[in-house]
């Protein structure tokens, strides 16, 4: 591995005196890559704070531009940005906070046709959209590729989030196992249902934490938990999860 310059050893002087990360741990940060699918509120405050850590390759996806409901959560967009494509903005953004990072980006809207052109280069994949179709979606795919996957889905003032790696020994759970795709499918998102500012953001800073332990740490039991957070009641739960037998995507 590299050797850190005098500047990085400075600049992420904080994270190395952390037993659990040190000099070996952040060189793992660098040399990581990632792939963010949505750049909304979560997926802007996951990108900003994983930059801010030090992640040395990211991939930003999405396909809006900038609004001005958009404002109340998601971080690094202003109104002078308004009318842009967000993954343009958030690229500019994040460059001047990690200029060492390397930033990808793409403007167009993950389908199965296209999703392994974008993704196949990433061995750590949030999904930060906000429709079950694509979660869906990206499941199948991060299974099928042996991508590990970090979800997160926001309500009001609720968050869920979990990672999972359901290629991983054949008894870990895929997202299709914990919410089985049907018919009835509630598909709504943040428009119709609601969410408040904080909550954005503490979801995004919990896939970035998710994502930080992947990096630096070996632990298994991060592929068996759902995370529920009501943030109103400040209600915090860990759920055991598991593999679903029947389930119609990674049943073996």
């Amino acid at each position: 591995m590299f050797k850190l310059t005098d500047k990085q050893t400075e600049k992420y002087s904080r994270q190395i005196i952390i037993e659990k990360i040190g000099i070996t741990g952040q060189k793992k940060i660098f040399s990581s890559s990632v792939c963010i699918v949505g750049c909304g509120g979560l997926g802007s405050s996951a990108a900003q704070y994983l930059s801010m850590t030090g992640v040395g390759n990211l991939m930003l996806i999405d396909n809006d531009l900038v609004n001005l409901s958009n404002l109340n959560r998601q971080t690094l967009f202003y109104e002078k940005d308004i009318g842009k494509h967000k993954v343009d903005i958030l690229k500019k953004n994040l460059q001047e906070i990690n200029p060492e990072s390397k930033i990808k980006i793409c403007k167009k809207k993950i389908k199965k046709n296209n999703i392994d052109s974008y993704l196949s280069k990433y061995r750590v994949i949030l999904d930060c959209t906000d429709n079950f179709k694509s979660r869906y979606l990206i499941n199948e795919y991060c299974f099928k590729k042996k991508k590990i996957l970090v979800s997160a889905a926001l309500q009001n003032f609720d968050l869920q989030a979990s990672v999972f790696s359901s290629w991983k020994k054949g008894k870990y759970p895929c997202y299709n196992c914990i919410f089985p795709k049907t018919q009835n499918t509630n598909d709504q998102s943040c428009d119709e249902q609601g969410i408040l500012a904080p909550v954005a953001g503490f979801g995004g800073v919990l896939q970035a934490m998710l994502t930080v332990k992947l990096i630096i740490s070996s632990s298994q039991k991060i592929f068996q938990e759902l995370i529920l957070f009501d943030t109103f009641e400040r209600n915090f739960q860990k759920i055991k999860i598991q593999r679903d037998p029947k389930c119609k995507v990674c049943r073996r």
